[in-house]
């Protein structure tokens, strides 16, 4: 007997605990019969429910249907079932719906006492219906030590005091018909699934399935009249989240759009709330009859055939419910393709999915597995809510096509336009978007739907009147959150030093040079001088000069010394070319400048290693082609005069790190083989530690800083742009033009029905292409490739329409093109037959692309540093520009534009390398012996005091060996690893070997490689590929030999992927621990452990362009990226954090 019975614990609000034997067999409803018996907080109750770790138990479960664990507990909730009133109500919104309080009961709330309502008592003349305001108090009630002072009743009573100051202070906007329909919606949402369990319970206990000639009976008496309640109760189509009308958010105020009259249903016309006509209406409830009917047979092992469905419908009708027909099923394919399947084989049969699959047969056929109850409720769930979300997505592009016709009629909201305009469209929710469709179709199609009027003007604009063009167009809804303004400076200027050579003087004369700026001529005077320079001025101050004109100076006087120019990009390096060859291009000693980096040719190196004086490179080169093989860059090396690093700021974090030990290794090498000292000449961006961070970097001891900036700058306008809330209002006159029968009764009402933000890609777009049209030549900013290509693709659409002839001079500048693709594109902006570029930080730095009028930024680019950088690329040579940051909707966007000055009152971030980072050095010293054997006693100055341990950690892994004779100071270190080019094994900065090839299936040529970690962002089949504004389609992936065939093809969609990273720390230790560690720690403290950081992708999902709407979800089935990084746990007062 003790077998069959379960102990359960129970405690009420008030902190009472009771605990209960009861049979497994038993009901919840037993159980609080038994409760009423036992328990003084249910005898004094009127009614109560019982929760289970959040959860609701349904009366006529099953005690054993619920996971009531040992430890677990039930909670009990009392309610009062009150009358409904129709007095005035005030309104209060909680998770997004209305939920009306009666005046009475303000009245009441007002007056009530701190001792809070009287729950227990029989009469309910003080008390709130829990229910009917929409509060479920579904949490835990944990357990409460004795010793705490304040019970459950003390915080019960505190809540409710809470709540009642709230409802109090409700707004009295709605009438009391309003309220009534209201909570009556409510309360269908809530017993919605209460009805479908209870239909479902009923069919499996009483089983009546049997088979004749021509009819199945399903459903019994009691099922049908369940089944007749659910449908008559299907009357709206409404969204997911507002659980508003869609037909009245998508149609209301288009007014050349028509709902037929006397369409709408008697509720309502009186709710002034729903525009949903009667086929709609049908459609709903015959597609809610074909998904309850699927689940139902799947309860008994059966698959749906249109014999099944035939039998079912004459039970329903037979029963009363007439509204549904057979001619009604042959839409909800149309419509919903991937839901809906008619004639299909039922090959979907052995898993839970979407679809309901009819077959066209008059047989029987069994399913493949049964279900549980609670399943087949979430499948209908699952399968109304996408069914409901592709019939919304149908009426929008009915909207859509009746704006892009722009005939002025007025088209009528019928099923057969519905249907007809998804057909003309060839509009398929989960497929490709076939035909060809005019200019403007395509634009409206792809989801350019910014309701306002676009320039068409192409005339120029200075930045000044550019802003006051803006403020009254585009930004006309309120977009301009804030206008800064940076004040002009003007030059400091000095003459050119007498000292400096004849053929230096007339270099710079050339270049129209005749005066230096002051910070020019003090960090050339100091270089000249033997000095190592930091040279921290703002962006376009004309630095690269500071280190010209003393290496040509040094070179000139002495044939035989070189110099080293580091440049963090490829493009710096060609730029930097550029204006070296045009500097030399007259004099008569020969530089033999060339650029030495992945791009260069194998002959043209062994030329430049021979010959040249002046080697232009990048930390990348000089970590795994020149210092493995210094042998062959002996003259150079040993005649280095100066090393030259430019854009310094860009050295920080694992990069910094890795390339601050390769500018030692250089020294190194330099020092030990070669008996060279360079010079050192840096140039940064505006940083808060300029000299501290160069210093660190090239590991030098003493540093002259030249920050006194005499470039000028022009006038600059700073706006912050925040894209404008688009609301939907609904108005009794806007209601009247689309149903004239709807009574005003001369009120004048509005109902904002939807909210949402324009998207801050398509403002961006727009911004971008308000630019081009109007002679500003601009770089617009963004934070990832794919957004580059999308602002590309959107601009270019918009010039499509509003000035085509200049659709061809914008383009995107971006990581992954080939070497040529990046020259062109470079020589075609710095030569002005570009007027735009959509860039991500590629053209942050220091490159020269001429003059630029304005730009733009995408989001927060991360530092406020890399903000200025941007933001600085734009005014050059004393000309007034024009910067614009578009926010997005994130937190720290958000706050910029609601506090402008914690922006531009903001300091410059400290830059930062760890030359001691314990994984960073041991890679490096590999590296190090390699070329040369390691020292203790003399390399320490090179690698720190770290170097000893890292020595001792190498060795014990096999990799540096020595004589064992020697003391461990004076022994020297040799290399025995099995690597024969230690630097191949070590990326400096995540730069990877491993790469996808994505070809153009029709022309088979490779038009992008992407690195191993971004591929699967990118390339799946299915995925959208962006390229330069074209539009590709991934057909398939071979993942052995890592290439992706793709075709153009014409899609008003993008993709995105759907996908989480796992963190896990070596050692067994939790990223995230369950619950806090006992150790205290200081709010200093941080550990830091190796970690495997695991990146999973499962799907991804399909999105208009433009609205950013989501469609459509596709599992996928990728391999995991993995790889080693270390974690760093912070501890502080409030939380732990997790930094990788």
């Amino acid at each position: 007997m003790a077998d069959s019975l379960r102990n359960v614990n129970v405690r009420s609000l008030d902190g009472h605990t009771v605990n209960v034997s009861i049979s497994h067999s038993s009901t919840v409803e037993d159980l609080k019969t038994l409760l009423k018996e036992c328990f003084s907080p249910a005898k004094n109750s009127h009614d109560f429910h019982l929760f289970c770790r959040g959860t609701k138990l349904n009366p006529r479960s099953q005690i054993t249907d619920h996971d009531i664990e040992s430890d677990n507990f039930l909670v009990l909730v009392p309610f009062v079932k009150k009358k409904r009133c129709v007095d005035e109500v005030s309104p209060r919104i909680i998770h997004g719906d209305y939920v009306k309080v009666p005046k009475s009961h303000r009245n009441q709330v007002h007056n009530a006492s701190s001792s809070g309502p009287n729950i227990s008592s029989n009469s309910s003349s003080n008390a709130i219906d829990l229910d009917l305001l929409g509060v479920s108090p579904s949490q835990q009630i944990p357990h409460v030590d004795k010793s705490i002072k304040a019970t459950f009743t003390s915080f019960a009573e505190a809540a409710w005091s809470d709540i009642m100051q709230d409802l109090s202070s409700l707004p009295k906007t709605l009438d009391d018909e309003n309220s009534r329909s209201t909570i009556d919606e409510m309360n269908n949402l809530k017993r919605e699934s209460d009805l479908l369990f209870n239909l479902f319970s009923h069919m499996e206990k009483n089983s009546c399935t049997t088979t004749c000639s021509y009819v199945i009976e399903v459903f019994d008496n009691v099922g049908l009249e369940s089944l007749c309640h659910i449908l008559y109760s299907v009357n709206c189509l409404s969204g997911e989240r507002s659980k508003k009308c869609l037909v009245l958010q998508e149609l209301c105020g288009w007014t050349s759009v028509e709902v037929p009259n006397g369409d709408l249903m008697p509720c309502a016309k009186k709710r002034k709330q729903c525009w949903c006509p009667s086929w709609l209406r049908k459609l709903l409830k015959c597609f809610t009859f074909l998904n309850i009917i699927c689940s139902s047979l799947r309860l008994n092992y059966e698959v749906v055939t249109w014999s099944m469905v035939k039998g079912v419908l004459q039970q329903v009708q037979g029963f009363g419910f007439e509204e549904v027909g057979l001619d009604d099923f042959e839409h909800l394919s149309i419509l919903s393709s991937k839901v809906v399947v008619f004639g299909g084989r039922g090959n979907r049969l052995n898993e839970l999915d979407i679809t309901i699959d009819v077959i066209d047969s008059s047989r029987r056929a069994k399913a493949g597995k049964q279900l549980s109850i609670q399943d087949l409720v979430n499948s209908i769930k699952k399968r109304q809510k996408t069914f409901e979300r592709d019939l919304s997505i149908a009426i929008n592009y009915f909207k859509q096509q009746k704006e892009i016709r722009g005939d002025g009629t007025r088209l009528l909201f019928s099923l057969e336009n519905l249907l007809k305009s998804v057909k003309e469209m060839s509009y398929d929710p989960q497929n490709t978007i076939k035909g060809n469709l005019s200019t403007r179709a395509r634009s409206m199609a792809s989801g350019l739907m910014k309701v306002q009027s676009r320039c068409l003007e192409t005339n120029p604009l200075i930045p000044v009147d550019m802003v006051g063009h803006l403020t009254r167009g585009l930004g006309s809804q309120g977009q301009v959150v804030h206008l800064e303004e940076i004040h002009p400076r003007t030059a400091v200027h000095v003459e050119i030093p007498d000292n400096l050579l004849p053929s230096t003087k007339a270099a710079l004369e050339r270049m129209g040079i005749s005066r230096l700026y002051i910070h020019q001529e003090e960090s050339i005077r100091f270089s000249l001088a033997g000095e190592n320079v930091v040279v921290a001025t703002s962006t376009a101050s004309g630095k690269s000069l500071c280190y010209n004109v003393p290496v040509l100076e040094e070179l000139s006087r002495n044939l035989q010394l070189c110099a080293l120019y580091i440049f963090p990009t490829k493009a710096l390096a060609q730029d930097q070319l550029r204006a070296l060859l045009e500097m030399t291009g007259g004099l008569d000693v020969g530089f033999h400048i060339g650029v030495y980096d992945g791009d260069t040719s194998p002959g043209h190196r062994k030329w430049l290693r021979d010959n040249a004086r002046l080697l232009i490179t990048n930390p990348d080169m000089l970590h795994i082609s020149i210092l493995p093989f210094h042998g062959q860059f002996q003259r150079i090396l040993s005649n280095l005069r100066f090393v030259i690093i430019d854009e310094a700021h860009a050295y920080k974090g694992t990069f910094g790190n890795h390339t601050s030990l390769i500018l030692r290794r250089l020294c190194r090498i330099c020092s030990h083989v070669y008996g060279s000292a360079p010079s050192f000449i840096l140039c940064t961006a505006t940083a808060a530690n300029p000299r501290e961070h160069a210093m660190e970097l090239a590991n030098l001891q003493t540093l002259k800083l030249v920050q006194n900036d005499g470039s000028p700058c022009g006038p600059k306008l700073f706006l912050l742009w925040n894209p404008p809330f688009n609301y939907k209002n609904l108005s009794l006159k806007s209601e009247a033009m689309i149903c004239p029968s709807s009574p005003i009764d001369g009120k004048s009402e509005d109902i904002n029905v939807f909210i949402k933000r324009s998207s801050p890609i398509l403002e961006t777009s727009y911004l971008f292409a308000e630019m081009v049209q109007h002679g500003l030549r601009c770089i617009a900013f963004c934070k990832t490739r794919k957004l580059s290509e999308l602002v590309l693709s959107y601009t270019r659409e918009i010039l499509q329409e509003t000035a085509p002839h200049l659709v061809d001079l914008v383009c995107v500048y971006r990581a992954g093109y080939t070497a040529q693709d990046r020259r062109s594109i470079e020589s075609d902006f710095f030569g002005g037959k570009l007027q735009g570029v959509a860039a991500t930080n590629a053209l942050e730095l220091g490159i020269d692309v001429g003059h630029i009028d304005a730009t733009l930024h995408l989001g927060f680019p991360g530092s406020v540093a890399s903000l200025w950088q941007q933001a600085g690329r734009s005014g050059r040579r004393e000309r007034a520009s024009l910067s614009i940051y578009i926010a997005f909707e994130g937190p720290l966007d958000q706050y910029f534009m609601k506090f402008p000055q914690k922006l531009f009152g903001r300091p410059i971030e400290h830059i930062q390398v760890d030359v001691h980072n314990k994984q960073v050095l041991e890679q490096q010293v590999v590296c190090a012996a390699a070329e040369h054997p390691v020292s203790l006693e003399y390399d320490e100055q090179f690698f720190g005091s770290g170097l000893h341990n890292a020595i001792v950690t190498i060795q014990n892994k096999g990799y540096l060996a020595c004589d064992p004779s020697s003391n461990f100071a004076d022994k020297l270190w040799s290399y025995i690893g099995h690597e024969k080019n230690p630097p191949q094994g070590v990326s400096i900065r995540a730069v990877e070997t491993e790469k996808y090839r994505v070809i153009n299936q029709k022309t088979n040529e490779t038009i992008e490689e992407i690195e191993e970690s971004r591929a699967f962002f990118q390339v799946y089949e299915g995925a959208v590929y962006l390229l330069q504004g074209k539009t590709y389609l991934v057909k398939d992936l071979d993942l052995a030999t890592k290439t992706a065939l793709c075709q153009e093809a014409d899609l008003k969609y993008y993709t995105k992927t759907r996908d989480y990273t796992e963190i896990h720390v070596v050692g067994g230790d939790l990223a995230y621990p369950a619950k806090a560690s006992a150790v205290q720690f200081h709010n200093t403290t941080a550990q830091v452990n190796i970690c495997k950081v695991t990146t999973r992708w499962f799907g991804f999902y399909k999105i208009w362009r433009g609205s950013n709407r989501v469609f459509d979800a596709v599992d996928l089935s990728l391999p995991d990226f993995s790889y080693e990084s270390q974690v760093c746990k912070q501890y502080n007062v409030f939380k732990s954090c997790i930094f990788i």
